[in-house]
């Protein structure tokens, strides 16, 4: 499954696969590797810094100064091999599922946006927990629905991996109970059915401490088409800088 982790040696070719979908029901293997650790230090920095400044009642002068400094870390950063979507790092560093499981947005390890979803099998139910900090706020002291809903719309993609035949969200109906505080744990349960050939229904809740703070149903189908298979043409070696 790919909500679970594994070591193993590098692996620089894409899993042979037909691309209908951005998950597979696999193992993801390479994903400790010395790469993908650093790299996650790395995104765990870039978080801080987000928390940070969000927070920091900085002064003008010191803004400008700091400005100043992150653009030379921005620039050192461009000096590196440009890799522009899932697609080049799972051709660059393993597979598709691992290039998912590190850089997606939402619940990409390596990814410096990504709030820190943790997902793991609980017998019949995939559960989850994450921790929104300040930078996701919407409402005051409460989490952005729009973050609440990216949450529960990826967890319940992971969710319905399970099912072997997993697809893309064709339908997400969000219902917000109460507000969701920051800076709390928070629990995500899901469950899955089988509906058709192509679709599998998923519900989920998100909850703090015992209470429900949303629920949410989704439809994810399986295309007929490869979709994804010419973004795996695409040239994964940019000059450095480019």
């Amino acid at each position: 499954m790919a909500l679970e982790t594994a070591t193993s040696g590098q692996c620089n070719t894409v899993t042979k696969k037909s691309y209908t979908s951005p998950f597979f029901a696999e193992e993801i293997s390479n994903t400790n590797s010395e790469y993908w650790l650093a790299r996650r230090k790395l995104a765990a920095s870039v978080r801080e810094l987000i928390e940070t400044a969000t927070i920091s009642d900085v002064q003008p002068g010191d803004a400008e100064a700091i400005s100043e400094e992150l653009k030379s870390i921005s620039a050192r950063l461009r000096q590196n091999r440009q890799l522009r979507g899932i697609v080049s790092y799972a051709r660059a560093y393993g597979s598709f599922p691992v290039a998912n499981h590190e850089i997606l947005c939402v619940g990409g390890a390596s990814h410096p946006m990504a709030p820190g979803l943790q997902t793991w099998n609980d017998g019949d139910n995939v559960r989850g927990s994450v921790q929104f900090d300040w930078a996701y706020e919407g409402p005051p002291d409460h989490v952005h629905g729009g973050w609440v809903a990216a949450v529960l719309d990826h967890f319940m993609g992971m969710a319905q991996m399970r099912s072997g035949a997993p697809g893309m969200t064709g339908g997400l109906d969000v219902r917000y109970i109460k507000p969701t505080p920051i800076g709390k744990k928070l629990d995500l349960v899901a469950t899955f059915e089988r509906i058709g050939s192509r679709k599998n229904r998923v519900t989920a809740e998100l909850s703090c401490e015992g209470e429900t703070t949303a629920r949410a149903e989704a439809v994810f189908v399986q295309p007929k088409s490869a979709i994804f298979t010419d973004g795996m043409d695409r040239i994964d070696t940019p000059t450095s800088a480019d």
